[in-house]
């Protein structure tokens, strides 16, 4: 996997779960609160600019009420 898929699949997740806060009319301070995240941490995310490790991932994804699969797919 190179360098441009890895930014790219950053940006669609970031993008997501940015969406997904505002649907649901959390800002980044109550979402850094709810977490126990810094603000800037999530600014830096939702800017599309820093990698989550998989414990804050899963954190967000708790508190914004949407939740990760794992799925095989095929790779060409």
């Amino acid at each position: 996997m190179n360098e441009k898929v890895l930014t790219e699949a950053r940006t669609l997740i970031s993008g997501f779960l940015k969406q997904r806060r505002q649907e649901l009319a959390i800002t980044q301070e109550q979402l850094a609160e709810l977490s126990g995240m810094g603000i800037a941490t999530i600014k830096r995310f939702e800017s599309g600019k820093f990698w989550l490790n998989l414990k804050q991932y899963l954190i967000l994804c708790h508190h914004l009420k949407c939740y990760s699969f794992l799925e095989t797919v095929e790779i060409e």
